[in-house]
């Protein structure tokens, strides 16, 4: 038996890009790959699995998957966003759009060469859309959506459209895969007239083959069966009306592509549709649907319930190449619980946890699972996790800001599944949430930002108020207090002696405060008697700097409410005679201020 390529994942992140094997085999890096020294931007498998390609800020680099050798190098700067056609023979690159001296917007939407790199035409493309050019299976055609039309060009020639799809309003559209694709094309809702979906034959655009109106749906999404025979039409509202959903209001439609049969998908549970898959083997498809929890639900090609998945929180579903492993799961704001269903038995396989996962996909081979946590989505605990369908983690690995990660394609036919689920291969590492976290510190309480770089010391400060009990008491409080809330205290001991214990402690510094402040020149201090005896005896129970700096505020704020009685005194308005008094208390409450402010000084 001839051996088969190893499976393959590459990734990005904001300082490391590399290419692993992927389980049974060693999952580690391959070494062949010359990782560029620029950030890459972006990241993309041709679909047949046979180039990789990754923009940096200078240029696209393209190399064969297995091999890794170098195929071309496209020297064009600024591209964000690479993808192939679907036989790996063309590479599109998008880029910000750029005007030129006469404000004509320039082309940023290209279509190259993937093995020389010759440029075969360019269109304008204000904004990014994953599916701005779309292919058939064949790369005979590549279509791209223009006012009222739909516009199909041969790569050979890209200046001048082949064919053209002219409908007014027309504003999305999908080409299904498959040997004799269709076209399908979306008109929103306009004024009173419901919203329209269109299913043409490529090449003939004088009617449609089938037809489908409905109200309450201003985007669409188009999920094909891998034949192409039938599609399931997504419809969703901005605005939900009835006020029940925070994401709009959503139907389903089926609808064949030969034009014998078209439905609306009838769901018994109100709410979201969050999402659709298809059988990759079988005419038949899961739905997520309805308010949390939410139900999920296998249908068949006559829209027909197969199996109840139960009521769970899950908003996401995908089936393996095989068609024998049906994953649902719930990412998001969800807890990240992954369940595995055998298709052939219709029984639970295993849960698995994938917290914070924002990525999630089989491999080829249909046997491993990949979730990934990613940047900027989640900037903590980014990394990649892999499961064996036995719910066997396998692969566990940090990576610092990750941005991406993807299988290589490979054909389904290349890992032949046997008709009994096997086992873990044998020799295959069993990996564990905790090995990745091994050597982490565990823990700790929150420091700010400016305590950090210090040792942590139970005597070192760690915010204003430790630095103020610092400087008055020598030393700050090993346990930390709420203010307004009782003490806590240890077990068994009795709060009123705790009580009398404080209490006591207070007195003692307060006592100790005031000697101090009043030490000094017994001559001085009767040479200021009178300016002393302005000072309230309370101050002396200020005892820290914060409780001085309250005071000066209090007193400051006493001395512009004087200023503005002053001012309306001068403009010979008549004064209350409480305000007079205020005004002749400026001089005592100025000399207040700058007794605490001495006091202030000396404590500093």
């Amino acid at each position: 038996m001839a051996t088969r390529e190893a499976t393959q994942f590459a990734f990005r992140a904001q300082k490391d890009m590399g290419v692993c094997n992927a389980p049974p085999a060693s999952a580690v890096s391959v070494d062949q790959l010359a990782k560029p020294a620029e950030e890459v931007r972006a990241l993309a498998y041709s679909p047949n699995g046979k180039f990789l390609a990754w923009a940096v800020a200078s240029h696209v680099q393209v190399v064969d998957a297995h091999s890794l050798a170098p195929v071309a190098q496209i020297d064009h700067p600024g591209v964000l966003d690479v993808r192939f056609s679907p036989k790996g023979t063309y590479i599109v690159t998008w880029e910000r759009m750029g005007r030129t001296n006469d404000a004509e917007p320039t082309t940023n939407l290209k279509v190259w060469d993937a093995a020389t790199g010759v440029l075969h035409g360019g269109f304008v493309q204000s904004s990014f859309v994953a599916a701005a050019i779309q292919w058939t299976d064949d790369e005979k055609y590549c279509a791209k959506l223009f006012p009222g039309q739909v516009r199909f060009y041969t790569p050979g020639s890209m200046t001048k459209p082949t064919l053209t799809l002219k409908l007014d309003g027309v504003a999305a559209f999908s080409v299904s895969p498959g040997l004799s694709p269709s076209v399908a094309v979306f008109v929103p809702e306009r004024k009173s007239k419901p919203a329209l979906v269109h299913l043409y034959t490529l090449g003939s655009f004088a009617s449609p083959v089938a037809n489908k109106s409905f109200f309450k749906a201003e985007k669409v999404e188009f999920f094909w069966h891998k034949l192409g025979t039938n599609v399931l039409v997504l419809t969703q509202t901005d605005v939900d009306k009835t006020g029940r959903s925070y994401y709009g209001e959503s139907s389903l439609y089926f609808m064949a592509a030969a034009g014998n049969f078209d439905c609306r998908v009838s769901l018994d549970r109100e709410g979201p549709i969050h999402d659709v898959a298809w059988s990759p083997t079988e005419k038949e498809f899961v739905v997520v649907y309805g308010f949390m929890p939410t139900k999920a639900a296998l249908f068949n090609h006559r829209v027909e319930t197969i199996f109840d998945f139960g009521v769970a929180p899950r908003n996401f579903v995908r089936i393996n190449p095989h068609g024998r492993i049906i994953t649902i799961a719930g990412f998001g704001n969800l807890s990240g619980q992954v369940d595995m269903w055998d298709r052939k038995t219709l029984k639970k396989i295993c849960s698995v946890d994938a917290h914070g996962a924002s990525f999630c996909e089989w491999g080829p081979d249909g046997r491993y699972l990949m979730a990934a946590t990613l940047s900027p989505r989640l900037r903590v605990d980014n990394g990649i996790r892999i499961w064996h369908y036995s719910g066997a983690l396998v692969y566990n690995r940090e990576i610092s800001e990750l941005y991406q990660v993807d299988w290589r394609p490979a054909p389904a036919s290349l890992f032949p599944q046997r008709s009994a689920l096997s086992p873990v291969p044998e020799g295959i590492a069993i990996a564990s949430d905790s090995d990745a976290k091994k050597d982490a510190k565990p823990p700790s309480a929150y420091r700010p930002p400016h305590a950090r770089t210090r040792e942590t010391d139970s005597s070192s400060p760690r915010s204003l108020s430790d630095i103020a009990e610092q400087k008055s008491f020598g030393g700050v409080a090993t346990q930390r207090t709420v203010p307004g809330a009782a003490p806590r205290l240890p077990v068994g001991a009795n709060p009123n002696a705790a009580a009398k214990t404080a209490e006591k402690k207070r007195r003692r510094n307060r006592k100790k405060l005031t000697k101090d402040d009043t030490s000094g020149d017994n001559n001085e201090s009767e040479k200021d008697a009178d300016s002393t005896s302005a000072t309230p005896a309370k101050d002396a129970a200020l005892v820290t700097d914060i409780d001085i700096l309250k005071k000066i505020r209090q007193l400051n704020k006493k001395l512009s409410q004087i200023e503005t009685l002053v001012k309306r005194r001068d403009q010979n308005e008549a004064l209350e005679d409480n305000q007079i008094s205020k005004i002749e208390a400026k001089p005592q409450i100025e000399s207040e201020i700058a007794t605490l402010t001495a006091r202030l000084s000396d404590l500093s």
